[in-house]
């Protein structure tokens, strides 16, 4: 039988990740089969080790070893394509042979292969086999729509709590400008106050002063000193200083004109506000989880990915970012705009919050991305680390859940002036840079969809990947810098 030839599908020796022939066949815990290289590098790929056809997940990692009973049946399905001719045994012929010479196998019952008798019963094995392939396509439809449901809440939830940061800060806003005008108003008051009470007591000596001389007149004139009177009256007669006499009271002193200022002020932030909401519930309405499938044509133009090694091809994707005052480090001072982190080694006078790190240096970027998206950084000092994070990084302790780059939720990528280095997870990959190209500006790729992140070196005479990352995004990711002492870090602005 060393020649015997099989009559069987070869599509059932099929790898379902490469869809061709298996080629070092390997069999895991759940009973199916792949080629040992496509199933290892989809392992490698993936957090935890599953099977893609059951998805059922092994844990730890299972050590892959060739089935050497399904090497042999392949070597025989190999002439099987090679030779022409009807004569070749059917495999349950082979098998029950195989059986009688001690074949044995765990997980396959060499009884249940009997050839069909009729068209109809191979009319009906391919029609079950074609709805067991759109039962499995099904199947997975519904994991991905699960998970895709629990992304999307997660999704939603942090687009909650951005929206009513946003509106907590225009209330700070509005609250520091309520005070300001109330200051204003008050200091305007004590000043008039003080204008006035000085031309009170001093129009109060002055009726004093006059009062004096008509009780000095009044003596003189019970008198009868004729000379006296001539002389005292000559004297009185010198009208008294009034220095302040050109001040007078306002007869229509009111404050209504700051109050229709104020009031017009309200209602040009109300029509504002009136304007621009409905383009604020049109991008509401634009997040969509379900949608139709796209033609071909547009599946091609939406899978095309720019050219990763030119600047100019990068920058129409540039995207301006600014630093989240709310989730800085105290030991970080934000300035230009929250453009430009600082770390002084001076404590900060902000207010507690629950997203800001109290232990890693650390500040995230208000914007949340998603597509593609291109920006760059500067950075100054010993070493710094640029990256992104999705939104749930850990906020509070010294744990490595709260580090950039050194959990499963973050990416980044530190520098110093000697080494650059990937870090993701408890993985470290060390960067190497041409010499000649050091540049103290990185730049950053990011395509959320297609699961594509690029470091770069921005030089004047364009880009240098330094490394790229290829994975699977679930939620936005949020830019984030962590910084060493005397460091500091700016988002660049691009004409």
């Amino acid at each position: 039988m060393a020649q015997a030839l099989l009559s069987v599908d070869s599509a059932q020796f099929s790898c379902s990740i490469c869809l061709e022939l298996l080629r070092d066949p390997v069999t895991i815990p759940c009973g199916h089969s792949y080629c040992m290289s496509c199933l290892t590098k989809h392992w490698d790929r993936q957090p935890v080790c599953s099977c893609p056809q059951c998805r059922a997940t092994f844990s730890p990692r299972p050590k892959l070893g060739r089935n050497n009973l399904l090497v042999e049946m392949m070597q025989k399905l190999s002439i099987v394509g090679q030779t022409e001719g009807p004569s070749a045994p059917p495999l349950y012929e082979l098998l029950a042979s195989a059986e009688g010479q001690g074949f044995e196998h765990a997980t396959f019952d060499v009884s249940s292969v009997r050839p069909e008798a009729t068209d109809g019963q191979r009319i009906l094995g391919e029609t079950r086999r074609q709805l067991a392939a759109q039962i499995k396509e099904r199947e997975s439809e519904v994991q991905q729509l699960k998970h895709s449901l629990k992304s999307f809440s997660r999704m939603a939830k942090a687009a909650v709590k951005d929206s009513s940061r946003i509106f907590s800060e225009l209330m700070e806003f509005l609250e520091h400008r309520r005070v300001e005008m109330k200051e204003l108003i008050r200091a305007q008051e004590k000043a008039e106050l003080t204008r006035a009470e000085n031309h009170l007591q001093h129009l109060e000596r002055q009726i004093s002063e006059l009062r004096r001389r008509d009780a000095e007149l009044e003596g003189v004139f019970h008198a009868q000193d004729q000379q006296l009177i001539a002389q005292m009256c000559q004297s009185f007669g010198r009208p008294v200083p009034e220095a302040s006499s050109s001040l007078t009271v306002s007869p229509h002193i009111s404050f209504g004109p700051v109050r229709m200022a104020i009031s017009q002020l309200k209602e040009q932030l109300q029509t504002l506000y009136n304007t621009e909401f409905p383009n604020v519930t049109s991008a509401v309405k634009t997040v969509s989880l379900l949608q139709m499938e796209k033609t071909n044509t547009e599946v091609c133009d939406s899978a095309h990915i720019p050219a990763l090694d030119n600047r100019a091809d990068l920058l129409q994707y540039f995207c301006p970012l600014s630093l989240d005052p709310f989730t800085a480090h105290r030991e970080l001072s934000l300035t230009e705009g929250n453009h430009m982190v600082r770390r002084t080694g001076e404590i900060q006078a902000y207010p507690d919050h629950p997203d800001r790190f109290d232990s890693w240096v650390q500040v995230l970027c208000r914007e949340g991305l998603q597509g593609r998206n291109y920006w760059e950084v500067e950075w100054d000092g010993h070493q710094v680390a640029l990256g992104l994070t999705y939104e749930n990084i850990g906020r509070k302790g010294s744990s490595d859940h709260c580090r950039l780059g050194h959990n499963s939720l973050s990416w980044s990528l530190q520098c110093s002036s000697s080494s650059f280095v990937l870090c993701h997870g408890n993985q470290k990959k060390t960067v190497e840079v041409p010499s000649g190209s050091v540049s103290r500006r990185i730049g950053v790729f990011l395509d959320h969809d297609v699961g594509l992140l690029c470091f770069y070196m921005v030089t004047p005479r364009g880009v240098h990947l330094l490394h790229r990352v290829e994975t699977k995004f679930d939620m936005p990711l949020y830019p984030a810098v962590w910084l060493g002492a005397n460091c500091s870090v700016s988002l660049c602005t691009v004409n």
